[in-house]
């Protein structure tokens, strides 16, 4: 039996940020992504969706074929969150940030990669980390009923454009 490291935790291991401009998806400069907005602790974990959400299969048969097999077409992907309010304007970033349909970016996710005891979303982004991009466009911010007791939040979802799942941060500036 091979002796495995331990598992990576789930909870207090991502960054999230919001990035105007990013050049190059498959190599961000680490200048273009510390110069976002960190969305980490103004996001819910509840309805945190990024990333792939599945894969269509093409089926195409022929009269002969006996079977309807399939071929991994094009991924689907989302992003979409739900986001906390603020009373300090300072801190109401995401509120803030994200006032309309149609404002391009990119959402950029880093999981892990930091020292024992330091936290993600306080250490800036590095050469070499390994970051998912989702280029998009945002959709209208939407204010959350207060149907139970809680803080007020709204859901901000994103029309995907391209997604790069294993982009390599730069240095450079």
């Amino acid at each position: 039996m091979v002796a495995l490291g331990p598992k990576m935790l789930n909870t207090a291991n991502r960054r999230l940020d919001w990035v105007p401009t990013i050049a190059d998806l498959k190599n961000p400069k680490a200048s273009e992504l510390n110069a976002g907005v960190n969305l980490t602790c103004r996001v819910t974990v509840a309805n945190y969706q990024f990333g792939v959400t599945g894969t269509n299969i093409v089926t195409d048969p022929s009269p002969c074929d006996r079977i309807e097999a399939g071929v991994p077409g094009m991924d689907t992907f989302e992003a979409k969150f739900d986001m906390f309010r603020f009373k300090d304007t300072i801190d109401d970033l995401a509120w803030t940030t994200f006032t309309e349909k149609g404002i391009p970016g990119h959402l950029v996710e880093r999981i892990g990669q930091v020292l024992e005891g330091e936290n993600p979303e306080d250490m800036p982004y590095k050469a070499g980390d390994e970051v998912a991009i989702m280029q998009g466009l945002t959709l209208s911010p939407v204010p959350m009923s207060p149907s139970t007791a809680g803080y007020e939040k709204f859901t901000q979802g994103f029309a995907p454009g391209a997604f790069e799942p294993r982009a390599k941060v730069s240095a450079g500036v």
